[in-house]
């Protein structure tokens, strides 16, 4: 009796080290939830003030714009539609909508010394707010690319009321894996969901911009992504790394990669 008592207690205590585990780990997955919601909630609220005191106030066309897109998803966010659309095309991954914060993109813009005479192409331009900030501010053609239609419907109709953005921007759907960069000074991709694959698909793609396009990527440098292959050598000579730094997003800080397309 006393041997299976101490058997007994062993698995008892066994049994209770394990549930215990499973819910530590359920508390912290719920902490770092709630951390990264009011992370969020907090910058957003913080890089909205900097809009109405930085932009809004030295122009007032784009805070007409800016708050005209607002209040269109207002009660329906992009997060939501864009989680709605992947879902009809019965993606795995349905979480895959991001934003760029606008104080953000006007330091990506600084570094990038991103002018009037550039014409920048935005792969996934979700609302359009960036796409219009950089054509208020620096002056530069835009055309966003996004497969999402309500967004582009409604960025193009923006577009269409204003005789100056007519000739600035242009919002197509498309997938900018496959899109025409060739005209693009500069390219710009969040794209922090995308896999190993996809952006092998699009270095390709970029591979056939002119040399001297310049390319900023989110989390990666491109060289660093292409995988162990035979293209590896002949892909990994396009970007030549011009600088990088800390940018902050709404989930927190990601470094931010300036790359040239070079010639060889």
């Amino acid at each position: 009796m006393g041997v299976l008592k101490k058997r007994y207690i062993l698995a008892e205590n066994l049994r209770a080290k394990k549930i215990w585990q499973r819910l530590r780990l359920r508390l912290t997955e719920t902490f770092r939830f709630f951390y990264v919601f009011l992370r969020a909630r907090l910058f957003r609220c913080i890089d909205y003030c900097g809009t109405i005191f930085k932009f809004y106030v030295k122009n007032r066309s784009f805070a007409k714009t800016d708050l005209t897109i607002i209040g269109e998803y207002w009660l329906d966010s992009p997060f939501a539609i864009s989680k709605r659309y992947l879902q009809l095309k019965l993606e795995l991954d349905i979480y895959q909508y991001g934003e760029t914060p606008l104080l953000t993109i006007e330091k990506i813009a600084k570094q990038a010394h991103i002018t009037e005479q550039d014409r920048v192409f935005e792969l996934g331009s979700g609302t359009g707010r960036c796409a219009f900030w950089l054509t208020y501010f620096t002056g530069c053609r835009v055309v966003g690319v996004e497969q999402i239609p309500d967004f582009v419907d409604f960025s193009s109709q923006l577009v269409e009321k204003d005789d100056f953005l007519k000739e600035k921007i242009n919002f197509i759907r498309d997938d900018f894996l496959s899109t025409d960069l060739s005209p693009a000074t500069v390219v710009y991709c969040y794209g922090t969901k995308l896999t190993n694959a996809q952006i092998e698909t699009l270095i390709f793609n970029l591979s056939k911009t002119q040399p001297g396009t310049i390319v900023i990527t989110v989390s990666y440098h491109l060289n660093e992504i292409i995988s162990v292959s035979e293209n590896q050598t002949i892909l990994g000579k396009y970007f030549h790394l011009i600088s990088k730094f800390d940018a902050e997003f709404l989930w927190g800080k990601a470094t931010v990669f300036i790359q040239k397309v070079s010639s060889s």
